[in-house]
């Protein structure tokens, strides 16, 4: 039978090989064979090889159905590879919310990089990064997709942008805006610039810092530039209106983009240096204070004691006065009272300057009146050259002291003539009622001014104005620009107004006037039939106890009262006071307020808390204000301060009498 026709391959393998007979042929064939099983083999071992040891896992599929996976995508997922195979593996391996997003990337044949969620067999996650490439498999089309477990990135990632987001805000804390630059050159901005420089970040970019810094900043600001130094500084932006601001630097060294850079965060000083300029002003006005504090405590010291020595002096002279028959022997005594009376009058300028208080009744003072007075009293005295003029609110009412509010304004008009000088120019005088002083009235002197119901008086003139110096020290005691002036009338001044409670402002600038303004708390108008001064009653002779520690001024009011009719006993201090007070039952008590072992004050409370009534006239020549915070109003009823004559002292007693509704008949 003969043999069946070999195949075509078979014999073009025969003529491949070009062999004499067909056994040979198929020797050789067989041996080509096994060398190409031998070779796919060893292929697919270094595929298997090369598979299992990728860091990758690694998907083929076609249109979403697994046809092969190496062993490390298998681990990934904690699937066995028969597990990985078909179209349900990729379905149950990646998370519901990412699916949709997958599935339209493999129908789009899309290739690159992305990010996925991917579920394990236990069902945990992990973050999966995805390659997607499409490939072949001889002519049939497949997609190769490598998985890596990128959680770790991811967190770090995760940390690092919290971290950076951290330090961001941390830099936004901590500066208005930040600049990166490289060789000068703005490349990046932080934050908005606008308000420190006028423009956006945009605008800023590409363009060289040097164009945003002022011209006296420019120097330090290329030396920072060109050494590259790092750390703090300041400098002086430049706003897009031609504004300067003070700006305070941070530069360090950074990378932006991968390429490396600097970093300043610019801080605006323009508020520090606003609350440094108001520190200054403060501490220099606390000092002036303290200055003026001190002037007024050595003043008050000096006072007291003169006071004492004149209390003595103008009692005595007012004695010898009456006693006295000689018109020659009158006419000396007479002189000895009026330079007692000076005196007393130089001392009451210092009291007023260390803010003695009047203990006594304060009563509604019509500003607008009181100026009108002064007009025409202070016509010759004024200069002929000035021009007064005057703008006065008729609500212009305050509740104080007429004799010492006419001294403040007679002293404010005084000086303001005298700084006209030769000159002609304008004096005006304006009064109105105000409820909410503005922000100058922070660096008054005087006391604190809080909105409320004021009356301002302004004094200005055009005259030759004052230096800053000079302002600094109108109102310390014995400073003076005039050649014969001995510097108290606008400390004094400052004390009265300081007494009523209100404070006082000057302004001035050398060539161009000055202003002072007096602010004073308003009164009421309205004046009750209790309120107006009682009239005097006739002088009748009762016990008086003196309370005082100077010998001069015991001796001689006793002498004065005395030669009055009166009886008279005297304690030289407050304990020796308080020991008799039950022994002499005094109809009147004229007290000290400064003496030695106890107070005046504490004297008058311990008399009250036994339960006498009976009347007391305080007296002093200086009372201090921490004196005065223990006196209670309606404790005493009377004020007397030093030095006063016979006749003040007489109507004083009276009053006190007057003030008891039954005053009880005198002792002998």
């Amino acid at each position: 039978m003969p043999s069946p026709p070999p195949p075509d391959w078979y014999l073009r393998l025969d003529r491949a090989l070009q062999v004499e007979d067909a056994e040979q042929a198929r020797t050789q064939a067989r041996a080509l064979l096994d060398d190409i099983r031998e070779e796919q083999a060893r292929v697919r071992e270094r595929l298997d090889m090369l598979s299992s040891a990728s860091f990758e896992g690694i998907m083929v599929h076609v249109d979403g159905a697994v046809i092969d996976v190496n062993d490390r995508l298998c681990e990934m997922v904690g699937y066995a590879r028969e597990e990985m195979l078909g179209p349900e593996p990729m379905r149950r391996s990646i998370a519901p919310e990412d699916l949709p997003a997958v599935i339209e990337r493999v129908a789009s044949h899309y290739e690159g990089a992305y990010v996925i969620t991917a579920i394990r067999k236990d069902g945990s996650r992990f973050r999966a990064e995805i390659q997607a490439k499409q490939g072949h498999i001889g002519d049939r089309p497949v997609r190769v997709a490598a998985f890596r477990d990128v959680t770790e990135r991811e967190r770090t990632h995760a940390l690092l942008r919290e971290s950076e987001q951290r330090f961001r805000d941390l830099a936004r804390t901590a500066f208005d805006f930040t600049v990166f630059s490289r060789d000068g050159i703005v490349v990046g901005v932080d934050g908005d610039p606008a308000p420190i420089i006028g423009v956006t970040s945009a605008q800023m970019i590409g363009r060289p810092i040097l164009d945003f810094t002022a011209p006296s900043a420019q120097p330090i600001v290329r030396q920072q530039i060109q050494s590259g130094r790092v750390g703090p500084y300041e400098a002086v932006a430049v706003h897009s209106n031609g504004d300067v601001v003070p700006v305070s630097c941070v530069v360090a060294a950074t990378t932006l983009d991968g390429q490396p850079a600097r970093a300043a965060g610019l801080r605006d000083l323009r508020l520090v240096r606003h609350l440094e300029a108001e520190r200054r002003a403060l501490e220099q006005r606390l000092q002036r204070a303290q200055r003026l504090d001190s002037l007024g405590v050595l003043a008050g010291g000096i006072a007291h004691d003169f006071n004492n020595l004149l209390a003595g002096v103008l009692g005595n002279a007012d004695l010898l006065r009456e006693m006295v028959v000689s018109r020659e022997e009158r006419e000396i005594a007479e002189a000895i009272v009026v330079a007692a009376q000076r005196a007393a009058a130089l001392t009451r300028q210092m009291l007023a300057y260390a803010g003695q208080r009047d203990l006594g009744r304060r009563e509604p003072v019509d500003v607008g009146d009181l100026v009108g007075e002064l007009r025409t009293l202070l016509g010759a005295t004024l200069s002929k050259k000035a021009q007064l003029e005057l703008a006065v609110d008729a609500r212009s009412v305050v509740a104080g002291d007429r004799a010492t509010l006419t001294q403040v304004l007679m002293n404010l008009l005084t000086n303001a003539s005298d700084a006209l000088g030769d000159q002609a120019g304008i004096i005006r005088v304006v009064t109105r009622r105000i409820s909410d002083p503005d922000a100058r009235w922070e660096s008054a002197l005087g006391a604190t001014v809080r909105p409320g119901d004021w009356v301002l008086i302004e004094v200005r003139d055009t005259g030759c104005g004052m230096d800053e110096a000079t302002r600094g020290r109108v109102f310390e005691p014995f400073f003076s620009t005039k050649e014969r002036g001995h510097g108290l009338g606008l400390a004094a001044c400052l004390g009265i107004v300081s007494a009523h409670g209100g404070a006082v402002l000057v302004e001035s600038e050398v060539g161009r006037g000055s202003c002072f303004s007096v602010l004073l708390p308003a009164g009421d108008d309205e004046r009750t039939a209790a309120e107006r001064p009682a009239a005097a009653r006739p002088s009748r002779p009762c016990k008086v106890l003196i309370v005082d520690d100077e010998p001069l001024v015991r001796k001689q009011l006793r002498r004065t009262l005395e030669l009055r009719g009166y009886t008279v006993a005297e304690a030289a201090n407050g304990r020796s006071a308080l020991s008799i007070v039950d022994e002499v039952r005094p109809d009147v008590v004229i007290l000290d307020m400064t003496m030695p072992d106890i107070d005046g004050a504490e004297v008058l409370r311990r008399l009250r808390a036994a339960g006498s009534r009976v009347p007391v006239i305080v007296s002093s020549g200086y009372l201090d204000v921490s004196v005065e915070r223990k006196l209670a109003r309606g404790e005493f009823q009377g004020f007397l301060a030093k030095p006063y004559g016979a006749s003040d002292l007489a109507a004083a007693i009276e009053r006190a009498l007057a003030s008891v509704s039954d005053p009880a008949p005198a002792r002998t």
